[in-house]
């Protein structure tokens, strides 16, 4: 299949929201007809479609196109045994591990999103793929070597559990993401999806935001069509529709309360882990200890430093948006507080099992 037909299938699939293109010899549609056994094209283009084709030249220049013979071959067509996650499978092209990505909607505007970011904590996108047969979009990424973070803090049966400078430098990764996607993009991104299985960490578990899928740029927007992840939404998006950063800030908190606790966002009896927390520290008598991950109770950890990260948590998850930190604020606290970490003893736990308050409410 040449580039041309590449490129007709994209704009066909992404820009005229067409999901299946019927593909007969002689078969006439859209200005023109293909050809199939003999491979003659003759595309006729209006106005519209010609702008729409110099749209898609830019990220061409940008990404690699891939075919989709050469993700079947990578993928053991697209066998179970190659699936990461959801519809995320395992690719081998060329020597080089990559994660690829089948979409099951129109990858538009993550593409557009995609493909003016680029920071050293957001998985890299390397190319994409149109499937010419039935308009099947596939993304393909950076391979991160190890998996999810909601992997490392929740499944039952871990290889190794992240001990507490992991976790502060996690923390401070991904706030340096964000701080990169709502400060130094324009229009500003708005992640809308942030959550511990959307953080993926890499051979050095350093930490990189993933899945742009539900992003969208712009802010202060309203829409009635809620989506997100229960445990993690903010409760103006859920109540109003707003659309902010600092939505992103709401979720980020409650990573952060997943990172000390050891807990999913949700309990089994459906209880959010930030409501939780809300009840918890609602008085400065609130026992950290107690409620720090029991993995970190059995390691070198100083109470303090978890306390200054407890304390960035409940700021961002302030009910009152206009009162949460910016990821600004946030990164320059968590980049202090390892400043800190560095200096520290590894003499163990400071207070047993002593109340520690809460310093800044």
């Amino acid at each position: 299949m040449g580039l041309l037909a590449i490129l007709l299938a994209l704009v066909l699939v992404l820009f005229l929201g067409e999901r299946k293109r019927r593909r007969r010899e002689g078969e006439k549609g859209h200005g023109g007809w293909i050809n199939k056994g003999s491979g003659e094209r003759r595309l006729g283009r209006s106005a519209s479609d010609e702008k729409l084709m110099t749209d898609i030249s830019e990220w061409l220049d940008k990404y690699k196109v891939y075919g989709i013979e050469e993700l079947r071959q990578a993928t053991s067509d697209f066998d179970y045994s190659r699936l990461i996650q959801g519809t995320v499978y395992k690719g081998t092209i060329d020597g080089e591990v990559f994660a690829i990505k089948k979409m099951k909607w129109n990858a538009c505007d993550e593409l557009k999103i995609l493909q003016k970011v680029n920071h050293t904590n957001l998985v890299k996108l390397e190319g994409f793929c149109i499937d010419p047969e039935d308009g099947t979009c596939y993304l393909v990424y950076e391979y991160v070597e190890n998996g999810s973070l909601h992997s490392w803090l929740h499944d039952t049966t871990p290889t190794r559990r992240l001990d507490w400078r992991s976790r502060l430098r996690i923390a401070l990764d991904l706030a340096h993401g964000l701080q990169y996607i709502h400060e130094h993009t324009w229009p500003r991104v708005v992640h809308k999806d942030i959550k511990s299985s959307n953080v993926l960490l890499d051979s050095k578990l350093r930490a990189k935001i993933a899945n742009f899928g539900l992003a969208k740029t712009g802010i202060n927007a309203v829409t009635t069509h809620i989506v997100g992840t229960q445990g993690y939404i903010a409760p103006e998006y859920l109540a109003d529709g707003l659309v902010t950063t600092r939505m992103d800030v709401f979720a980020y908190g409650v990573v952060l309360l997943e990172l000390i606790s050891g807990k999913e966002a949700v309990s089994e009896d459906g209880e959010a882990l930030w409501v939780e927390a809300e009840a918890v520290f609602h008085t400065r008598e609130a026992n950290v200890v107690a409620w720090m991950d029991p993995v970190l109770r059995e390691q070198s950890c100083p109470v303090d430093s978890v306390v200054t990260v407890l304390n960035v948590a409940l700021a961002c998850l302030q009910r009152d948006p206009s009162k949460r930190p910016t990821m600004v604020d946030v990164a320059y606290t968590l980049s202090k507080a390892d400043e800190q970490f560095a200096d520290y003893s590894g003499d163990g736990l400071s207070v047993g099992s002593e109340d520690v308050p809460v310093v800044a409410r």
